[in-house]
């Protein structure tokens, strides 16, 4: 697995031989770490829709992902760390079959004012499915449920033994090829 702490990383750096060099196997594996600052969400962006470029993701997975991306690291920010502490994002994709298997996890330090374990992700998770996500009909409800449930194979929560949350995505999505 390659480890990326984005306070070392120019951003004029942050392009597609760098990326490629990243890629091994039909697959990435990498760690970004980065401190609790809504910053580093663009730069991690410029990141992704690089990497999603070289996976041939069409354009409605690169946006869809970019959002659930935003969506989990916003959260850590917002909610999961105080500021200027390190947050990780890990992405893991595998290209097999046609098919590309993208994994993203996105890890904050648990010590936020809001910060939350599994088993309350959990709850809060089944109390908005079962009493409030069906009959939502707000253009503003931009939030992790709502979004990302919706795009998604799986959504999880897990608390890591250093005591931090963790809440990552899989995705299987259809390769689309570009024409030569």
């Amino acid at each position: 697995m390659k480890e990326i702490f984005i306070d070392d990383v120019p951003t004029d750096t942050i392009n597609l031989d760098y990326i490629s060099s990243l890629y091994s196997e039909n697959s990435f594996d990498i760690s970004f770490l980065f401190r609790s600052d809504f910053k580093n969400s663009k730069i991690l962006r410029e990141y992704l829709l690089i990497i999603f470029e070289l996976l041939w993701l069409d354009l409605i997975w690169k946006n869809r992902l970019v959002l659930i991306v935003d969506e989990l690291n916003n959260n850590a920010i917002e909610y999961g760390s105080k500021q200027g502490e390190i947050n990780i994002l890990r992405f893991f994709s595998e290209i097999k079959d046609g098919k590309i298997s993208i994994k993203i996890e996105v890890q904050d330090c648990w010590n936020g004012t809001h910060a939350k374990t599994a088993s309350e992700m959990e709850k809060l998770r089944e109390n908005r499915l079962e009493k409030w996500f069906e009959n939502h009909n707000s253009i503003r409800g931009r939030w992790l449920f709502l979004i990302i449930t919706k795009l998604v194979d799986k959504l999880y929560f897990k608390d890591s033994s250093e005591h931090w949350l963790i809440v990552w995505i899989d995705k299987t999505i259809e390769i689309q090829k570009k024409d030569s």
